[in-house]
């Protein structure tokens, strides 16, 4: 009787437990249509990141964020999926663009007023080959901003994600330049790209006064100085290209744009997941922002190689001195932003007063609001700033 006990429980225990699971499994659940789907969804959503990337990149006004929707993809789907996705389309871009199969709508020959994009069309016309302009946007822009999205993805802190892409950033631009300039030397190289910025500022200043012309004879029947007008757009043309193009540029400006860039990409990372997705370099907060006090004799010693070369006159010493200037300050650049966050907040001053504030200043007082709060930064060192400003009301000293 016991033995076919036994017998009766176990067979009742594999009725009722093991068959269901043979009959359940088959190859419709192991595929399910619902993973075919999200799998597909995955696809698309991929798909329409990188093409956002290059509309971005083809619109000349927003080509500096076209690296932002590959740092989302390489965060969401791993670098290695992410750089496939890149080398695709870029493939079938390259073969649309050579085989004359469609046109870009838009004249993207403005990014080359930049060196470092005028670099892959200088190789490009020097080896006859005038696809490999557009390798700018699958190294400037796809590879580093998927390298940005795999830092942020091993969950590194904002500083290090900022130092890690600025530093490849760096080196692919170095190594694009000294590899165009080795084509027909640094000067030839120089040379070509003066050429091309005067040709064309020349071409688009000749293209405005053409349109203006047309309204020549009703602007000076209004008392208006068309002949003083031209004039003036003449050498508005002129100091651009002097002040900006040949002088802020190379001395600092390209990393300032791409620090700026950089921290908006990051932002921009942060909306896109909805705080659905924690990671170090989207929880950063301006208040903080803390910097080695060693860092001022960086601050010394890069304005100090800028004044030797007042004197010494040196174009490659004048570069590096002043983009080593540049980087130093930014730092405490940041760190005198976030003592005056830190008292806007203590003081109650509406956030989006202090919004507003610091873009009417950035845009019509950039230079000396950057070097007032730089310099807050410097003086923090001795004043000690942040621990007076930081104390609660009822621990200050009296």
């Amino acid at each position: 009787m016991e033995g076919r006990e036994l017998f009766i429980k176990v067979s009742k225990r594999i009725k009722d437990d093991f068959l269901p699971r043979i009959r359940s499994f088959n190859l419709r659940d192991r595929f399910s249509e619902t993973e075919i789907q999200f799998e597909w969804r995955e696809v698309v959503a991929c798909t329409l990141l990188v093409l956002v990337s290059y509309v971005l990149y083809l619109s000349v006004v927003l080509t500096q964020l076209s690296f932002v929707p590959l740092m989302i993809l390489a965060v969401k789907r791993g670098w290695k999926e992410a750089l496939v996705y890149l080398s695709a389309a870029f493939l079938i871009f390259i073969y649309i663009i050579m085989s004359g199969i469609g046109s870009i709508p838009i004249d993207n020959t403005l990014l080359l007023f930049s060196a470092d994009h005028f670099a892959f069309e200088y190789l490009g016309s020097s080896f006859g080959l005038p696809g490999i302009r557009f390798l700018d946007y699958y190294f400037l822009f796809g590879v580093n901003g998927i390298f940005v999205g795999y830092l942020v993805s091993r969950n590194y802190k904002l500083d290090y994600v900022v130092f890690l892409s600025l530093s490849a950033y760096i080196g692919i631009l170095v190594f694009t330049l000294i590899t165009a300039a080795a084509v027909k030397g640094f000067e030839g190289f120089i040379e070509s790209y003066v050429q091309f910025v005067d040709d064309r500022t020349g071409r688009y200043v000749s293209l405005y006064l053409v349109r203006m012309g047309q309204y020549s004879t009703m602007l000076t029947s209004r008392g208006i100085d068309y002949a003083g007008m031209v004039k003036q757009v003449e050498i508005a043309a002129d100091l651009f290209k002097r002040s900006v193009i040949f002088g802020i540029a190379p001395k600092g400006g390209y990393l300032i744009r791409q620090l700026i860039v950089i921290f908006l990409g990051v932002l921009l990372a942060k909306s896109y997941f909805k705080r659905k997705l924690n990671r170090a370099a989207f929880s950063f907060s301006i208040k903080n922002y803390r910097i080695n006090p060693d860092w001022v004799w960086g601050l010394i010693a890069s304005w100090g190689l800028v004044y030797i070369n007042l004197y010494a006159k040196s174009p490659v010493l004048g570069i590096l001195s002043w983009n080593m200037a540049v980087i130093f300050s930014f730092l405490f650049f940041l760190k005198g932003l976030s003592l005056m966050k830190i008292l806007a907040d203590r003081l109650r001053v509406p956030r989006l007063f202090q919004y507003a504030v610091l873009i009417f200043l950035l845009f019509y007082a950039l230079i000396v609001f950057v070097t007032v709060v730089a310099g807050i930064g410097v003086v923090n060192i001795w004043l000690k700033l942040d621990e007076k400003i930081g104390k609660p009301e009822g621990r200050r000293e009296k």
